[in-house]
This record gives C-alpha cells, structure tokens and sequence, in this order.
C-alpha cells in the first residue's frame, strides 16, 4: 500500500509551536507511479506543450489559514517536511496544504490534505478531561433505534471488519482502486486526500458490513475534544457520537433517501472561562433543511440549537445534561419528541404515552427490542416503560442497571498517521481522523467530512453564534412532564442521586 502522506510525529516545543514531521514516503517508494501522475496532470506552456517530462523537478508547498501562509522546498530525494506554527503568531485549526511539483516546462499539483493544529493549551489534559467528565451527557435514545456510537477501533479494525472480504472503490490521484475493507483504515490514515471520497453508493451501502454493525449500548464510546477561544476566556467542549450507518426512518428509510454508511454527530458546552457551561450547542441534520418540532411549533434550518445550560427545562441529572438522540438519523435534540424533516418523521428520546398518547401512539405496548431487556417502569400504576438500552450514561455515573459509555479525548492536538493503542490520555486510533476527505457518501453535493474537518470544528466559533435560540416558554406541559419521567427513572437507577 502507498504511503502518500504520513503524518509521523506531531509535538509541542518549548515555546509551545506545533512542529509536524511528515514524510511524503511514496517518493521513495513508488517513484513511478508517482511520475506517472506528474506527467498525466502536467500544465505545459503552449510553445512546449509536445515537451516530454523533464526532470529534475523541484516540490514545493504551500500551507495557508485563511490570511495565513507558509511556502516552502520539499527535496524529493528525502520525502519530507516540517511545519512549524508558531505560538501566539499562527492561529489554531484547519490548514489546507497543497504540494506542487515544478519543472523546467511544467508544474502541476501533487497533494492536497487539510491539517488540524492545536499549539499549546491553557489548561492541561487532565483538567480538561476532568471538565469533560464532569459534563458528559446522557443519551436518551427511541427504543426501536438499532444503532448506538461506536469507537473508532470498532468502525475500522474490529475483528468483522479485519476478516470482511469487500472492497472499497476509491478515486485517486493515480485512478481508480479497490481498497479492501480490511486495508481502508491504513489507507486512510496514510492517504488523506481532501477531495478523496468513501464511495459508498446506493447498492453497496445498503450490503455493507457497516451497515450490520448496529453497536452495543453496553460497549458503546463516545469522544470528547477541547478548543480555545483565542480572543476571549470562552472555550468549548465537544462531545463526539459516531455511528456505523446511518439509517433515517419512517418515509425516508423505505424510500432510501438518506441513509449512508458513517455518520458522526456532536453537541458543543460552551463555558465563558470556567465553571459551569453557558449553553449547549445541540446538533442535528445539515445547514439549510427547515426542521419543525411538533408540526410548526418551532422551525429552524441553521442545523444546531443554543440551549441554556441553567435553565430549569434544561434536563439534567446533576451536571449532566440529558440529550435526545433521533431514532434513525442520530441527530441530537433538547428534549425528547416529534421532529419533522421533508419525508423524514424521527421520534427522539423516550415519549411517555401516558403523557403522550396523541403524539406517539405507535409508542404504545411496544415489546423491547430485545428478549433480555431490562424494563424501567416509568409509574407503578401506569404501562410506559424505558428500558435499559434507551439510556446511556457516562462512567462518572454509577449504575447496575443502565449501560455505560466510555469517554475518551480525540486528542486533536496530537494526531499522527501512526496507530497508539496504548496510549492513556487519548484514543490512539485517531489516527483514523487524518483522512481529510469525504467519509459520508450521500446523494447530492453534501457528502461529509469527519472531525476536526468539520465546520462544528475548523469554524466553531461562528458555528456557536449562528445557533438557532431554543425557548422553552412555548414548549408544552406534556413535554416538561414527560421530562420529569425520565429525570424520575433516572433519579431511581443511578446511584447516589
């Protein structure tokens, strides 16, 4: 397997500058196949254009942040570079680099990969894992939902995914390649092309091994990362739930308009320089896409919500706030209900038909969705029950009877191409996340990248001030009720609460 881009060191000196150490190895190991994309994607001058390939040949790149630029040589016979961002001078997020070979009667581009940067922090990991901890969400999810958030390990180097025989058609700078599903990790992580695309379609998707990989509530991770304010004392915390597919509902799961393989979906607590958190940044479906909550109630189309954290609608137990997952599509909403999107009908969290019974009647006397589950009586003299599998809660939370999440930091500041299982302070499959290009494969021009590469992420403060303002003055009774349920429930089977 070519080793186009791998990102082998990525550290902090001591003056706090990010240096990444990257090594362009197919120069040195596939130095054909590398000429041979030289010469197809060649701009010649018109008076030279019958010119052959000339070498030697000079590479260079160019790394820029918006105002922000970096130029430099890359020795082909060597392979490598060394990016410094320097401390208090470069901003923190994502650079776009581009390599361009330049030859005596041609120049062409090589390499196009966004890199993430984070310098060095105001807080350490440790305090930022502790804060992280101390707010990690509950998730409430519909009970008919299949899929719960995997970790990076099991989307890409589980043991179904190493013995799985498919392919994995890919168009690349050297065409064409089928990459098996065993190998695509390692591709990623070695080939992160920004314009490169997991080309699921239609068909494939639907028989994918992805897509018969639902999770498990009780070995579920979900994923934590920290970003600076640079103008202010605010910073965020991001809370990160990815999925193996992503299978939307009602209309829209029959009609197969929709759903996708991968599907990463995030909530952001903003704290104005310490404490408690501000207000929540609540994500769900794309920019543009009018969502209504109970019929026309509330609509918005900006795809995230700006919940107050304090407020006492707000549903938390203690410092974690609870947060509805929609069955189906993922999406994450401020309080369990009816949601409305074009064909798509998605019920979140958990409906109390007692309180409910004109909004969810198909809610009623539904069998768990498996034999073993645990019901949860919501009212000893009523017939709605949770069930174990709906709730997901942080380890900080102890239970016998509810199934707990793993939270690991992403640990942006230190991604490499390089696998670190062991590592104790961050997940060390990361590595996965170098791939700058387009994870979701959907129909139209909205296919989707991955984390840091996200604009929850590369622009997060103007994704927060571009929320849509959630009220709960409008919210009916019924729903602070069925709220009160679930707070109820969950009061009764966590400890010490």
């Amino acid at each position: 397997m070519r080793r186009m881009f791998d990102i082998q060191g990525s550290a902090l000196d001591e003056r706090g500058n990010r240096v990444l150490d990257i090594e362009l190895t197919a120069l040195r190991t596939h130095t054909e196949d590398v000429r041979r994309v030289l010469r197809a994607k060649r701009v010649l001058p018109a008076a030279n254009s019958p010119a052959e390939f000339a070498e030697p040949f000079e590479l260079r790149y160019r790394v820029t942040h918006g105002d922000h630029k970096k130029t430099g040589l890359i020795d082909p016979e060597q392979a490598r570079l060394r990016l410094v961002f320097e401390q208090g001078r470069d901003p923190d997020g994502v650079w776009d680099l581009t390599i361009e070979a330049d030859g005596r009667n041609y120049r062409c581009e090589l390499w196009r990969q966004k890199l993430f940067v984070q310098k060095r922090l105001r807080r350490t990991h440790e305090q930022i894992d502790d804060i992280a901890r101390r707010h990690a969400p509950i998730f409430v999810f519909s009970r008919d939902e299949h899929f719960f958030p995997v970790s990076l390990r099991t989307l890409l180097r589980s043991t179904e995914i190493q013995e799985c025989s498919d392919t994995m058609k890919l168009k690349t700078i050297f065409g064409k390649e089928m990459i098996p599903l065993c190998d695509l990790g390692d591709f990623m992580r070695f080939n992160g092309h920004s314009e490169y695309l997991l080309d699921f379609n239609f068909l494939t998707m639907r028989r994918s091994i992805f897509a018969r990989m639902g999770g498990d509530p009780n070995n579920a991770t979900i994923y934590y990362s920290y970003y600076e304010d640079p103008g202010s004392d605010r910073f965020y915390i991001t809370y990160h739930l990815i999925y193996a597919f992503d299978t939307k509902a009602g209309i829209a799961r029959l009609a197969g308009v929709g759903p996708h393989v991968f599907d990463r979906e995030s909530m952001i607590m903003v704290f104005e320089g310490g404490g408690e958190p501000s207000s929540m940044i609540i994500s769900g479906h794309l920019e543009n896409q009018t969502i209504f909550f109970l019929r026309k109630l509330k609509s918005w189309k900006q795809g995230r919500i700006r919940v107050p954290y304090d407020h006492p609608g707000t549903l938390k137990l203690g410092t974690h706030p609870v947060i509805a997952v929609a069955e189906g599509s993922h999406a994450l909403y401020p309080t369990s209900g009816i949601y409305q999107l074009s064909l798509l009908r998605e019920i979140a969290g958990y409906l109390d038909v007692d309180t409910l019974p004109d909004e969810a009647p198909q809610a009623r006397a539904r069998p768990p969705r498996h034999a073993d589950a645990t019901p949860l009586k919501a009212d000893a003299a009523g017939d709605a029950t949770l069930i174990a599998e709906q709730l997901l809660i942080p380890s900080a939370l102890e239970s016998q009877v509810l199934p707990h999440y793993r939270l690991a930091s992403l640990g942006l500041d230190r991604m490499t191409s390089q696998l670190r299982p062991d590592a104790d302070d961050y997940d060390g499959h990361n590595a996965y996340l170098t791939f700058s290009g387009f994870w979701v494969d959907v129909p139209g021009t909205k296919n989707a990248r991955f984390p840091p590469f996200t604009r929850k992420v590369s622009e997060i403060g103007d994704w927060v001030e571009g929320a849509y303002d959630w009220s709960w003055d409008d919210v009916p009774k019924r729903f602070h009720d069925n709220n009160r349920v679930i707070l109820r429930l969950l009061t009764e089977n966590v400890e010490d609460f």
